[in-house]
């Protein structure tokens, strides 16, 4: 009787389809990655550039006003254009309605905050209160169970928090102003912005990041346009509407500092997570201090360097993937 062999079956070659996936899956991480660093370099500007417009006389509070309007108006022609994609609002399930509507209210809400905080204390204190929203940001996460914090997350906030504390820590001193209402205004624009940047995540991924920042950009002009008028009246149009210096300052914060970075927040943040995406931001005060540097010849300290690198440490830390920290994902057609 003849034995009939049977050889094991070759095996089976790795789908393509899956290694397309894992690929473009992994362009799409890294390009979420250089959006948000970028979109915190350009952020970042703001201070010394503000700076600028405020020393001919533009008020905080129209200075914001006047950057949202731009940047709101510039994203907007591009919509009309049909250059980017955009939904019917109303064609949203309600809940995507409702956490776009609170993204617009906290994100104005943050820039109001913040200009009040400006003037009840030390500008120093206010931005290391307000930079402790990473921190936060990981704790709301955690709580709505969309993402884990691991030892690598753990690490990465500690190195910028660290290195935050060494790049400012220098402009305190024991007669340094510090109110409570400058530290509770201060400490609301933080928790603001960590919301922010939570919902932003996947509060309503129907629409398209230029669309959903030009209506950003637009609750904050009202926002902060009615805070510049009940705060300085008719005096809110002075001097300076005639200086090419306050012009120069506003359009660049506008455009440069308003209507491309956050397009890149919120597109860089869905790609690759909120805490993540808070930690990398925190490239924003380290350029700050930068450009305050070559425009303002405010040469950084030891300290300063210092803190910088240790923030860039926590920028290599966080931007490699985890798989067991990924976030759950919300379907589109979530209601």
């Amino acid at each position: 009787m003849t034995r009939t062999q049977i050889s094991p079956a070759p095996p089976t070659a790795p789908d393509a389809t899956d290694a397309t996936d894992a690929t473009a899956e992994r362009a799409r991480f890294a390009g979420g990655v250089v959006r948000v660093l970028i979109a915190a370099s350009a952020l970042g500007t703001l201070g010394p550039v503000s700076g600028l417009a405020y020393g001919e006389g533009v008020e905080p509070a129209t200075f914001s006003a006047l950057r949202a309007g731009i940047g709101a108006a510039l994203l907007g022609l591009l919509l009309v254009a049909g250059g980017q994609p955009s939904v019917r609002l109303l064609s949203l399930p309600p809940r995507q309605r409702g956490m776009l509507l609170l993204a617009v209210a906290v994100n104005g809400l943050m820039n109001l905050l913040l200009f009040f905080a400006f003037g009840a204390m030390a500008v120093a204190v206010v931005v290391v209160i307000f930079f402790t929203y990473p921190v936060q940001v990981a704790l709301i996460a955690v709580a709505l169970r969309r993402e884990r914090l691991t030892r690598r997350r753990v690490a990465a906030l500690a190195l910028s928090v660290l290195g935050l504390a060494l790049v400012l820590g220098g402009r305190l001193g024991p007669f340094t102003n510090v109110t409570a209402e400058g530290v509770a205004l201060a400490a609301g624009a933080a928790v603001c912005h960590a919301v922010y940047l939570v919902v932003v995540r996947d509060g309503f991924p129907r629409v398209p990041p230029v669309q959903a920042t030009s209506l950003v950009l637009a609750g904050g002009l009202v926002i902060s346009g009615t805070a510049a008028l009940l705060v300085s009246g008719p005096a809110i149009v002075g001097p300076w509407v005639a200086s090419p210096v306050a012009w120069a300052a506003i359009v660049f914060a506008g455009t440069i500092g308003a209507a491309l970075p956050k397009v890149w927040v919120i597109s860089g943040v869905r790609a690759i997570g909120s805490t993540r995406a808070a930690v990398l931001m925190l490239m924003e005060p380290v350029t700050a201090v930068v450009v305050a540097a070559l425009i303002l010849a405010q040469a950084p300290t030891l300290l300063e360097l210092a803190g910088g690198a240790a923030v860039l440490a926590a920028v290599l830390v966080v931007q490699r993937r985890e798989p067991e920290a990924e976030v759950v994902r919300i379907p589109v057609n979530a209601a």
